[in-house]
């Protein structure tokens, strides 16, 4: 991989302890993958929750930050493990949440963004058409690429606090034209779409894709950004997908044509069957549970204010937990404008700066979970701790509340 004089400096140590560590890790990755040369970004979006980096990505954020380490770019970062404010009242043990705030001390010392949310194209950090970024969080990516039209590899762990303080990532992949062309075409042909489906329809992507970048047809006009975010995290959880043309809303995507740029590749049609399987595949009990799990990624204020006229005049049965994820911003919102109130009127709780997926359920004492996050149940299920059911938001209200 090509190095310019400055970047070469900083490979030597030239730019201080930080610098060079973060150089050794992007070049090594770089020289690994095939990249030719390192570009600058426009932002980052990193991982800093115990759950997933245990000790070792403990070590590596105080390193940096011990370092003198400071990000180069407007840097984001990815729920934490634990409710930054209320994890007492969640029954976190103090020794799983003081791991958790190690993390928390060293991503501010290295100066990011304290947002802690998986969703923060909708909150805190905006790029722009054309723009290059570096960005952790995979459902991220997906939007990234697929709606903002930015560019962005899904960057692993300790990779993207690397690019974060140099302000440059490796070109490959996402950020080269000739990668971003679409190899696979999905036709939706299920009719009318529920808001579960789709997220299905993301895992039947995600699934069947592989390493393709796919181009999709057939959602309908009206399509919203929340739900093109459910639908980009289905497919990144279920396989390495990081981009989705979608006619009409990915720049420069007008038509399956522009895609492709004209060249002939594979057609798979997604039928109600395809979807029905998918429910199928991703529920592994019938037993009522005992949390219910709402917001991965994190609901928008506008979910929220769907979640509570929902509940609205309802009741949770007795053992039955239902909490809402969502970003520190749509929290505060929903407390201002009453949304809160209902959501708690009914026994729900709403969650922030946290996720279900990096949370540690099993150990809060919970066997079944019922979502309809297609992410949350393919992550949940691969680890085996709890047992999940998959279903629609109004399906999962109508059997939980009275």
């Amino acid at each position: 991989m090509h190095l310019d004089s400055a970047q070469e400096k900083l490979l030597r140590g030239e730019g201080g302890e930080a610098k060079q560590l973060a150089m050794e890790i992007v070049t090594g990755v770089g020289d690994a993958v095939g990249a030719d040369s390192l570009v600058p970004i426009v932002s980052a979006h990193v991982l800093a929750h115990f759950s997933s980096l245990h000790e070792a990505g403990i070590d590596v954020l105080e390193k940096f930050a011990g370092a003198g380490g400071k990000f180069a770019v407007p840097t984001s970062v990815d729920p934490a493990s634990i409710d930054l404010q209320n994890w007492r009242s969640f029954g976190i043990p103090e020794e799983y949440a003081k791991q958790q705030f190690r993390l928390c001390d060293a991503y501010a010392k290295l100066g990011g963004m304290r947002c802690w949310t998986c969703v923060q194209y909708q909150v805190c950090n905006f790029p722009k058409q054309g723009e290059t970024v570096a960005w952790a969080e995979s459902s991220a990516v997906v939007f990234a690429n697929s709606v903002i039209g930015c560019r962005s590899n899904k960057i692993t762990a300790g990779m993207d606090v690397a690019c974060a303080i140099l302000g440059m990532t490796p070109r490959f992949g996402m950020l080269n034209d000739e990668d971003r062309v679409a190899k696979v075409a999905f036709k939706v042909a299920a009719g009318d779409l529920s808001d579960l489906d789709y997220r299905s329809l993301g895992y039947c992507i995600g699934k069947s894709a592989g390493s393709r970048v796919p181009v999709l047809a057939g959602l309908p006009a009206g399509v919203g950004s929340d739900q093109v975010k459910h639908l980009g995290a289905g497919a990144a959880a279920a396989g390495p997908v990081t981009m989705i043309h979608l006619p009409g809303i990915t720049p420069g995507t007008g038509a399956l044509r522009d895609a492709t740029k004209g060249e002939s590749v594979e057609e798979i049609e997604v039928t109600r069957s395809s979807l029905e399987e998918v429910e199928s595949d991703l529920t592994q009990t019938t037993e009522l549970p005992d949390l219910v799990a709402f917001g991965v990624p994190h609901l928008s204020a506008g979910e929220l204010g769907e979640l509570a006229r929902m509940l609205e005049g309802r009741k949770l049965k007795k053992g039955v937990k239902m909490y809402a994820y969502t970003s520190s911003q749509a929290y505060d919102m929903a407390g201002r404008t009453g949304i809160a109130s209902t959501i708690e009127a009914a026994g729900a709780r709403i969650t922030h700066s946290t996720d279900a997926e990096i949370s540690p359920l099993k150990r809060l004492g919970f066997d079944v979970v019922m979502t309809n996050s297609a992410k949350l149940a393919e992550i949940v299920s691969a680890e085996g701790e709890v047992k999940i059911r998959y279903a629609p938001q109004k399906q999962i209200i109508d059997e939980v509340c009275a």
